[in-house]
């Protein structure tokens, strides 16, 4: 199996898990209604080390699909691309260390830990925008790859974003879309790992006789 393959498993196994945490917290913290809290407030409580898992695993997820995307690209977007979703992993990942400040806290008073949650999501979703624009455009000189499949599915991400900005805004309803966001990068990084996680490497020629 190509090292590319081994990284596209580990991309869509990490997305999977990031999921399913999330999906999980949804249960466990049923007194937190998704229309009005952002995810992040999972982080906050009993439960918080889950919201944790989630955010590592997607930063993880990022990280992987550049290990398993990179030997295919060879475009300039495709390039710029990673480096975005190389920043878009770091930013889960301090997001993930860093829990947020509880909602009912001073916001003159916030904690190194609230405020580096904020650095995380300000390095974060602008990243995972532009990743997830750049790679759709490269992915027409991607042969494994669908490029109306990512298109979609990027057009979906940054649509969510669009959303979510003016309710966050207002103060209403803009835990959906926020939802909305991970779930469509999630599908977005295994739409691009896994095609790449079942390529198989070339078997060597079988040798004829004299």
């Amino acid at each position: 199996m190509p090292i590319s393959a081994k990284f596209g498993h580990a991309a869509v196994a990490s997305a999977s898990t990031a999921l399913a945490a999330l999906l999980l917290l949804h249960v466990l913290r049923a007194d937190l209604a998704p229309g009005a809290h952002m995810i992040s407030e999972y982080a906050v409580g009993r439960h918080g080390w889950m919201m944790t898992l989630s955010f590592v695993a997607f930063g993880c997820a990022s990280w992987a699909l550049i290990g398993a995307s990179a030997p295919h690209l060879r475009s300039m977007s495709g390039r710029v691309g990673l480096v975005f979703l190389g920043l878009a992993g770091i930013g889960a990942w301090i997001g993930g260390v860093f829990a947020m400040d509880p909602t009912t806290s001073d916001p003159e008073r916030m904690s190194a830990s609230g405020h580096l949650h904020g650095v995380g999501f300000m390095i974060g979703v602008p990243s995972q925008l532009l990743a997830v624009l750049l790679l759709a455009i490269a992915a027409r000189k991607v042969e494994a790859w669908s490029t109306a499949q990512l298109a979609l599915l990027a057009a979906l991400v940054w649509s969510s974003v669009a959303l979510m900005v003016p309710l966050l805004l207002s103060g209403t309803g803009f835990g959906v879309p926020n939802r909305l966001f991970m779930l469509f990068y999630a599908a977005f990084v295994i739409a691009a790992a896994w095609p790449i996680a079942t390529l198989r490497a070339p078997s060597p020629p079988t040798p004829t006789p004299d």
